[in-house]
């Protein structure tokens, strides 16, 4: 049977409109996917103005797997022309936790927020963005990948070269920079052949096993990775419950987040408190304790 002109035209814009249709779909289930950034507020705003100003679902753009939202196509515009500049540090994680637990991610909020360099940086609580804005230039490069170097020249050319900031892509959080507009575009069209993959074997450290002995400490509680750079040894992947004692020393308790769920989450506000245990290891000011007890002293 043949079609006539007229069918196979119409045939022809149906097929158009359903490849649309089904591009279209295609793209919302990814926006679907990837989680609204900042609490849907304006990450261009954010940056240029250090206001909380809402975005719209009608001007979304979604970037390094975060959904931004805008308030209007002009801003829209402005982030997708140069996103590196307005996203937050490490997707929004906090960037004081990353460099104390082995890189470990921790949500920030958009309640704790400081701002240096021109860029912003999300903290989970006040007592961490504390610590930031008191060294930020402690914190503000824990996210440059390669120590700024580009990894395409490494890994295809086996050259350290230096990049240039204004030639920077983030992937999953991170800065990798460039010395050309060329080479970073090389690396945004396959980001994961040059990034690779951490091992997940834990660091190992001079630490020293210690006798079964009860011992009986006062102290103050606080983040044992945010505050002090160490973490649980039986659960290394927790931020952990520090507490700082009398004589200086900071005991890191064991399970405290399973054990004492209240008290781990409220670990930053610095209370008093009681605690016994036996001691699992030390290395030099710290101790690791198996808790028997804990209690607020009043």
């Amino acid at each position: 049977m043949k079609l006539t002109p007229f069918v196979m035209t119409v045939a022809l814009l149906a097929s158009i409109v359903l490849t649309a249709v089904s591009i279209e779909a295609k793209e919302e289930q990814v926006a679907d996917k990837a989680p609204v950034a900042l609490n849907g507020n304006c990450a261009v705003c954010l940056v240029k103005s250090q206001k909380m100003i809402k975005g719209k679902p009608e001007h979304a753009v979604v970037y390094d797997g975060r959904t931004y939202l805008f308030p209007n196509e002009e801003i829209k515009k402005m982030f997708a022309a140069k996103p590196e500049k307005f996203v937050p540090a490490l997707n929004g994680d906090c960037s004081v936790c990353f460099a104390h637990h082995d890189g470990v991610r921790n949500p920030g909020k958009v309640d704790h927020v400081s701002f240096y360099q021109g860029r912003a940086f999300l903290f989970p609580n006040q007592q961490i963005k504390s610590i930031f804005d008191q060294s930020p230039q402690k914190y503000a490069d824990v996210d440059l990948a390669h120590n700024g170097k580009c990894i395409v020249c490494k890994i295809d050319g086996g050259k350290d070269v230096p990049g240039k900031p204004e030639f920077t892509a983030i992937y999953h959080g991170m800065r990798y920079q460039f010395p050309s507009e060329s080479v970073k575009q090389k690396f945004q069209a396959n980001p994961a052949k040059y990034v690779s993959q951490k091992e997940g074997g834990q660091k190992t450290s001079s630490t020293n096993a210690i006798g079964s002995q009860l011992v009986s400490i006062n102290g103050t509680t606080g983040c044992a990775a945010c505050e002090y750079g160490v973490h649980p040894k039986k659960d290394p992947k927790e931020l952990g419950l520090a507490i700082k004692s009398n004589d200086g020393k900071v005991y890191v308790i064991e399970g405290a987040h399973a054990s004492y769920p209240d008290l781990y989450k409220s670990r930053f506000q610095s209370m008093k408190v009681s605690v016994k245990g036996k001691p699992i290891a030390n290395q030099g000011k710290f101790v690791w304790l198996e808790p028997q007890s804990i209690e607020k002293i009043q």
